[in-house]
């Protein structure tokens, strides 16, 4: 079974629009710039996100990943350039990140 993973991000108050596009057109990007270093091939299952619709908490934005095998998600966040580059990006405009990840239906 695959592993989904959860990202949540609260924006520094004095980031512009512009910053907070800027984060998730390169957020939504690595699905395609994420690729297998063996077959080349891009190995996030799915990636979706969006801005956060709830009145509750500072949370502004979300995004879900998921990955096919433990592997993948492992050089995802250990490996991956595109993925270290984008986290490096994101300093001084994103304030707080969570991330959160299961497996569907294992508990």
């Amino acid at each position: 079974m695959g592993i989904v993973h959860v990202e949540l991000f609260e924006f520094k108050p004095l980031a512009t629009q512009e910053e907070v596009q800027e984060v998730c057109d390169k957020m939504m990007s690595l699905k395609d710039r994420c690729t297998n270093p063996k077959t080349h091939l891009p190995y996030l299952k799915t990636a979706i996100g969006g801005a956060n619709v709830s009145p509750q908490g500072r949370i502004s934005h979300v995004f879900v990943s998921e990955f096919d095998t433990p592997e993948d998600r492992k050089f995802y966040l250990e490996e991956d350039p595109a993925f270290r580059e984008f986290v490096e990006s994101i300093e001084g405009i994103v304030e707080g990140r969570q991330v959160v990840e299961f497996s569907p239906g294992e508990f």
